[in-house]
């Protein structure tokens, strides 16, 4: 099939191939009416196409952005990048997405290739926030990384105390594994939450596991053969709970009732769960928003870090509160 050209769109409406460029790009030089209805008529008539990656040579832009998460099939960082694409297309750009399967090594090699692909900026959330992101700055292209870091702490945090609020004194954790920062800072915020409690937090009562609801099911049989099951449980993540929920049914062990359970990232699945899922909601829409517009400030810092302090506990069936009642974080002074 030969391709429609914007001589045969200038033929057609009988102007110039400038006109048209004009009709096409907006300027620089003003069209009469007549003349960009004709234009206009053409290229639907033709079918004309423009040729974007000409277009994006010609102006030293992609018009596109990159973005890196740890695992895109997980619902969180999948409500993110939905949230990041809604973001990305009210500007009128695209966004590019790949996943990193929680590697350092391929994090690096993904925002690489994104760069090859001359996107106008990066947006990553990483595996390791605490790393040195000097190869990050030779790529040459604005970045932005999107750190929570006393989020994660205090969200660990302020579950912890949830639970410690229901009169619990032996607190289970189950985070991401232990070479994951966000989860050395989750498991941070359950030590100190409990210390401030006069409670020791015990190497035995945490386990660290992938994010799965298998990983969740098989966390719950590990507790249970150390010997250190406990009454109450702070879980990573929706999915890690979905599969600890499940392995708690198995055995008999009825929740709120036996155990109360809190999870610390609320996506959607958290209300549908049974019982439904009291949980950390992050505010993903301002998170997404502030990564988009930093990306896209201009500035002489070539990376720059997102974050955005806000979360609140919602309140459901899992902790033993029922539902309807949500706790701000910042009204707990966190």
């Amino acid at each position: 099939m030969v391709s429609v050209t914007r001589s045969d769109v200038a033929k057609r409406a009988g102007v110039s191939t400038a006109v048209v460029s004009y009709v096409l790009n907006d300027g620089p030089r003003p069209v009469s009416s007549n003349a960009r209805d004709r234009v206009l008529a053409a290229i639907e008539e033709l079918g004309y196409r423009r040729d974007a990656v000409a277009r994006s040579l010609r102006l030293g832009r992609s018009h596109s952005l990159g973005l890196v998460v740890p695992d895109i099939a997980l619902p969180y960082f999948g409500q993110m990048t939905q949230e990041v694409s809604a973001q990305v297309t009210a500007r009128n750009l695209q966004l590019l997405v790949a996943h990193s399967n929680y590697s350092v090594e391929l994090e690096r090699s993904q925002l690489a290739t994104l760069a090859d692909r001359r996107v106008d900026g990066l947006m990553l959330m990483s595996v390791d926030p605490s790393q040195d992101f000097g190869w990050l700055r030779r790529l040459g292209i604005p970045a932005v990384v999107v750190d929570r870091p006393q989020f994660a702490i205090q969200s660990s945090g302020l579950a912890t105390e949830h639970l410690l609020g229901h009169g619990h004194r032996r607190i289970n954790l189950i985070t991401g594994e232990a070479q994951m920062v966000a989860s050395s800072r989750r498991r941070q915020g359950w030590t100190d939450a409990l210390q401030r409690a006069g409670v020791i937090a015990d190497d035995s009562d945490a386990v660290a596991t992938r994010p799965s609801p298998q990983e969740g099911a098989r966390a719950i049989d590990e507790l249970l053969d150390r010997g250190s099951l406990h009454p109450a449980i702070v879980i990573d993540s929706d999915v890690l709970a979905m599969g600890a929920l499940r392995r708690l049914h198995e055995l008999g062990r009825r929740v709120p009732e036996d155990v109360a359970v809190v999870s610390l990232d609320a996506t959607p699945l958290a209300p549908l769960l049974v019982p439904s899922l009291t949980s950390v909601k992050q505010p993903n829409v301002d998170i997404a928003r502030a990564a988009v517009d930093v990306v896209l400030q201009e500035g002489d810092e070539v990376v720059r870090w997102v974050d955005v302090a806000d979360f609140e506990l919602v309140l459901r069936e899992s902790c033993g509160c029922g539902t309807g009642t949500v706790t701000s974080g910042d009204a707990l002074g966190r």
